[in-house]
């Protein structure tokens, strides 16, 4: 499993240990503990070390908390070698992955036997699944698109697909919907509730009441659906 690291200058507090400093033309300085147990701290330009250090001792508690916890996720995430008998999620289950020489493609699946990554695709095994999960998510996502914007009330959008780590979906002014190729992992009634929640910002650019009444009324048990993604969805990666 790779995580991308942000840009920016790594330093050592006393109080944090090891952070990452990330200058920006930001206006207030903020904190961030990352799923990796990486601290960020994102400053404006021009702010001395002496206030981010302070700022650090002032949050002490609530840091090492929130490290603590990603400490604890990190220890549960799945670490693939890509080799026969390892498991993948897709759509909510888990599929095994066998590992074979000859193999028209680098990659291919079976709802009835799981994965078969071709041996010579062997040492790049997490370029080939992110390539696979890649395309299902657009073509699944697109079908669900279509099902759900007449019911939402909206037009039919423009898909992205991104490699969002932090924002299962998202939706621009322009119309465009965009969803992390992660989410091709979890289970339908949750890739719904993504894709409607996406949908429902067409009509309600917010998250007001108004907002969550329009996806109510498409997904009733919405909240269950969410809670769902918050409790798993950070161990669903490769």
């Amino acid at each position: 499993m790779s995580v991308k690291k942000p840009d920016g200058e790594q330093r050592r507090s006393p109080v944090a240990g090891t952070y990452v400093l990330v200058r920006s033309r930001r206006r207030t300085v903020g904190l961030e503990v990352r799923p990796d147990a990486t601290l960020v701290v994102r400053a404006p330009v021009r702010t001395p070390v002496w206030f981010v250090e302070s700022l650090l001792r002032e949050k002490a508690g609530w840091i090492e908390d929130k490290l603590a916890k990603a400490r604890n996720h990190v220890s549960l995430l799945p670490r693939h070698d890509f080799l026969t008998g390892e498991h993948f999620p897709y759509l909510g289950r888990e599929w095994p992955v066998a590992v074979f020489a000859f193999q028209s493609q680098p990659l291919s699946f079976d709802p009835a036997t799981g994965f078969t990554l071709d041996m010579a695709a062997f040492d790049r095994g997490e370029v080939v699944f992110e390539k696979w999960y890649r395309a299902q998510a657009r073509k699944l996502l697109s079908e669900r698109i279509q099902y759900y914007a007449p019911l939402v009330g909206v037009s039919v959008p423009h898909l992205r697909i991104t490699g969002a780590e932090r924002r299962w979906g998202s939706c621009s002014t322009s119309g465009t919907v965009s969803f992390a190729w992660r989410l091709i992992m979890a289970p339908m009634d949750v890739v719904d509730y993504v894709v409607v929640h996406e949908l429902a910002h067409l009509r309600e650019m917010n998250h007001s009441a108004r907002f969550w009444t329009v996806v109510a009324s498409i997904l009733p048990d919405y909240d269950t659906r969410r809670h769902w993604l918050k409790d798993h969805g950070g161990l669903l990666t490769i």
